[in-house]
């Protein structure tokens, strides 16, 4: 019963501590699990645009957004991946200026920052608090916390008295006093959700944390790890301008597969990446890469996803995972619901937590009676 108590304790000042957070990320998540179909259906004039025969060479599209926008830099490019989309620039940063085109015209069609629009807004806020990497590591540490939570509120959930009075776990008595619903509720929620909880925190902590968890599956698994990028060479910048059409042509002679995004070098020794997404793989994007010398067009090296190290095919599926695309359609919608169960669980657990710190007023009058006392003697 001592054990019990303190994880009972630890179960219950933990998530009063990162309650709030965890609210907050699982409803921003829900919301984010379909935020390309949102911003489709907010933004149609960007995203989407009339399906012709021919698109114009990519270089073109790149030029016309430099001339638009010329004082701000290309970071990376994602190519449509239907026939009516367009393409999307990241200009600056990953989350700055958004910019769109239209790939049969070369058109731009517009542009906004992330943060002034809704669902871009509920994005950042659900990556970073909207305060950077101060943000992420907030989110992290909440993580973390979410992981000693699910644990501790399955050892509270096992029945002290044995397994035969398990079935009352999984039950509402709904009929029962409303502080008994209360408990039912809290109970049985975390005990439906806390497997779902768990995976979603551990992929959290993945992508916070990604270089720790890099190394602690590289070690568990034996495996090396994934290679700095290679570098350009400066001294070849006195050659004529590389086509990246050319570079696209090639890139899909070595690996023929969609290419998802293209990351422009913002260094002099940076490489020009060129990702792809093979059939074979369940991360959206893909994570095959072809590195390009952004001066030469000489190919510096090839990074094909199915020769990866286990360590780094391991780690490739926890993205997906976090997202919810593993399963298609069904994983998504599981995934909007299961953002939903902190909410409940805090609430839930707040009200159990109050309820108990009324009672044990009522059971000690008299310290409650000093203590009020002590405080009017201090007011006077």
């Amino acid at each position: 019963m001592r054990t019990r108590k303190v994880v009972f304790n630890l179960h219950l000042y933990i998530g009063l501590a990162a309650g709030l957070f965890l609210v907050l990320s699982g409803l921003t998540g829900s919301m984010i699990v379909f935020r390309e179909e949102i911003e489709e259906l907010m933004h149609p004039e960007l995203m989407k645009t009339a399906v012709r025969d021919e698109r114009v060479p990519v270089q073109e599209v790149l030029n016309a957004v430099k001339r638009a926008y010329p004082e701000d830099k290309p970071v990376f490019m994602r190519m449509p991946r239907a026939p009516q989309e367009t393409y999307l620039f990241k200009m600056n940063s990953a989350h700055d200026l958004f910019v769109y085109a239209n790939p049969y015209s070369g058109e731009v069609l517009g542009a906004h920052r992330q943060e002034d629009t809704f669902i871009g807004w509920v994005g950042l806020l659900h990556t970073e608090l909207l305060m950077g990497e101060d943000g992420k590591t907030i989110l992290g540490v909440s993580a973390l916390l979410l992981i000693c939570m699910s644990i501790t509120g399955f050892f509270l959930w096992w029945p002290p008295n044995g397994i035969k009075k398990i079935s009352r776990g999984f039950k509402i008595d709904w009929p029962a006093p409303w502080k008994k619903v209360i408990f039912d509720l809290h109970r049985a929620s975390g005990i439906y959700t806390s497997l779902f909880l768990l995976i979603i925190a551990f992929t959290g902590v993945s992508l916070v944390f990604n270089k720790t968890v890099v190394d602690l599956i590289n070690f568990v698994t034996v495996s090396q790890p994934r290679p700095a990028p290679p570098l350009s060479d400066p001294s070849g910048a006195m050659g004529a301008a590389i086509s990246l059409d050319s570079l696209l042509d090639r890139a899909d002679r070595i690996l023929p597969a969609p290419t998802t995004w293209i990351t422009f070098p913002q260094t002099p020794q940076a490489p020009l990446v060129v990702r792809k997404k093979l059939s074979e793989e369940s991360h959206p994007n893909g994570k095959s890469f072809i590195y390009f010398d952004q001066y030469t067009g000489e190919v510096l090296r090839v990074e094909n996803v199915l020769n990866a190290p286990s360590g780094t095919r391991i780690y490739n599926i926890l993205y997906p995972i976090h997202v919810g695309v593993i399963g298609g359609l069904p994983t998504r919608i599981l995934q909007v619901i299961i953002g939903f169960s902190p909410l409940v669980l805090f609430v839930t657990g707040y009200l159990m937590w109050r309820n108990r710190r009324k009672v044990k007023v009522h059971k000690n009058p008299a310290k409650n009676w000093a203590t009020n006392l002590a405080g009017l003697r201090r007011d006077k």
